[in-house]
């Protein structure tokens, strides 16, 4: 069964909008890497003390460093983040 629902133009939407941004590493200034470590100590700290740690002071990155980044802001500041890294398999 499909229900339809419409809204009036006056109700706020429930969910935010989300902006992306699509980065390399190198185009990110000392206050993009603050906000992301923030953004990710307060992902990962509810996890364990130890999962957050990674990211105290402006680190941004936990283990190897993203090349690429995507990152997603809503009115609050980063909202999402999907890091890409390359990676060469040799057989």
């Amino acid at each position: 069964m499909n229900i339809a629902v419409s809204r009036s133009a006056e109700e706020p939407s429930a969910r935010t909008q989300v902006q992306w941004s699509l980065r390399w590493e190198n185009e990110l200034q000392l206050a993009d890497h603050a906000e992301l470590a923030d953004f990710f100590r307060n992902s990962y700290g509810p996890t364990g003390a130890f999962n957050a740690q990674p990211f105290e002071g402006n680190r941004s990155w936990a283990g190897a460093r993203p090349e690429l980044r995507a990152i997603g802001y809503d009115a609050r500041g980063v909202a999402a983040h999907i890091g890409l890294l390359r990676r060469f398999i040799k057989i």
